[in-house]
């Protein structure tokens, strides 16, 4: 069809304690797209990828990112969740998503 995926995140918007710990899930409506990137935007800058989930396989992580720290899930094509662990002010940020059929290395 040519319009791209519509892909739901939740929470929309989220505040949480130092030490906790924070699940984003994010939710493909239309497609079954097999790859989920996860990102992390501070304030003023671009975004920057954290990982890529690859339904059926584990998660790969971009340098200075790692799964104890942003552990992600892939339960079936349509719904990737990734968790913030042990919230530092650092981990201030936007957090999205976004899912693609293919991908070019």
């Amino acid at each position: 069809s040519g319009l791209g995926v519509l892909i739901s995140q939740f929470p929309r918007n989220a505040t949480q304690r130092p030490g906790e710990t924070m699940k984003i899930k994010c939710v493909q409506n239309e497609t079954s797209y097999s790859y989920m990137y996860w990102y992390k935007q501070l304030q003023g800058d671009g975004p920057r990828l954290i990982a890529q989930s690859v339904y059926g396989s584990n998660a790969s992580y971009e340098e200075g990112y790692n799964a104890p720290k942003f552990p992600i899930t892939r339960p079936n094509t349509r719904i990737s969740s990734m968790s913030i662990v042990d919230l530092r002010t650092q981990d201030s940020a936007s957090y999205f998503c976004a899912a693609t059929e293919y991908t070019v290395l």
